[in-house]
């Protein structure tokens, strides 16, 4: 495959890296519960992915980008393999964490499939390809029923130079588990890829800074 990529304008601009962004989000019965503007918070996390890729189409580095999705919970599904971005083909990805879930919340299943989806596509590399890298986008709303395993597990993923996890607990005004948001913490690589929110704009807000701080650029 072809490392040039030619945008809007006829320009054809280079890939010098490929990051992979996997959205590993929560499908948890928790997620039907209603955030800003009488939303679920469901529907808050689906339009955050969206409105990202509307942001990342019109940025001119936009072909340095690569991204998948795990929903999660009982069980993990991957629903996008690693995919270079292509606005049409994420638009039409249905990235509402609800749709075929609505069990429990087991993070550490979600991270052994994303660990699974990283290494295949680190280990998809060759000698004369671009540097590939990765980053794990966590979202969860509720405290998970193995933590030990959730920390273990990511123990194990970040002790991979190439893979790192940011984290975002989608909170509930005045009704916030200080655990679940503590497990959050500590299975992100540093303190500044963690927060918490309430609405879809400040997550799109989030998964931006962090595409852009993984990758040393800004996806503007």
């Amino acid at each position: 495959m072809s490392t040039d990529f030619k945008p809007a304008g006829g320009v054809k601009l280079p890939r010098v890296f490929n990051q992979l962004g996997i959205f590993v989000l929560d499908g948890s019965g928790s997620m039907t519960e209603n955030a800003a503007g009488n939303a679920t918070k469901a529907k808050h996390v689906e339009s955050a992915c969206l409105d990202l890729f509307n942001r990342m189409n019109a940025s001119r580095v936009k072909q340095n980008f690569s991204f998948a999705c795990v929903k999660f919970d009982n069980t993990p599904t991957t629903v996008l393999s690693p995919t270079q971005f292509d606005f049409n083909t994420l638009m039409n990805t249905n990235f509402d964490p609800l749709d075929g879930k609505g069990g429990q919340t087991y993070i550490n299943l979600a991270l052994e499939q994303a660990k699974a989806v990283a290494e295949d596509f680190l280990n998809s590399t060759t000698e004369e390809s671009v540097p590939h890298k990765v980053l794990i986008l966590l979202l969860s709303d509720g405290m998970c029923f193995e933590p030990d395993k959730t920390l273990n597990i990511s123990s194990d993923i970040k002790s991979n130079p190439k893979i790192e996890i940011a984290s975002v607990y989608f909170g509930t005004v005045g009704g916030n588990d200080v655990n679940a948001q503590n497990l959050m913490k500590e299975v992100a690589s540093d303190t500044t890829r963690y927060t918490t929110v309430y609405d879809g704009d400040a997550l799109r807000n989030f998964f931006e800074r962090s595409v852009s701080q993984s990758a040393g650029i800004k996806i503007e």
